[in-house]
C-alpha cells in the first residue's frame, strides 16, 4: 500500500464521501472505478439473476412434504 499526502481540503472531502465507516481506500475504489467497470457488473449481475430465476419453483405444500414435515 502506498501512502498519499493531500489538503485538509480533500481530506474532508473524502471522509465525506465515506459510507458508514468504510476505509478510506475502499471509498476511493468505489469513487474512482470506471463508470464501464460499473455497468460491467452490473450487466453480470442482471444475467445472474435472470438465470436463477428460470428454475423450478417450489411450493410450500411441496418442500414440506419432500422434508417430511
Amino acid at each position: 500500500m502506498q501512502t498519499i499526502e493531500v489538503s485538509d481540503t480533500v481530506y474532508q472531502e473524502i471522509l465525506s464521501r465515506r459510507r458508514g465507516r468504510e476505509s478510506i481506500s475502499k471509498t476511493l475504489e468505489r469513487e474512482l472505478l470506471p463508470e464501464s467497470r460499473v455497468q460491467a457488473d452490473i450487466d453480470t449481475l442482471d444475467a445472474d439473476m435472470r438465470r436463477w430465476g428460470k428454475g423450478r419453483t417450489y411450493t410450500l405444500d411441496q418442500v414440506e412434504k419432500r422434508l417430511g414435515l
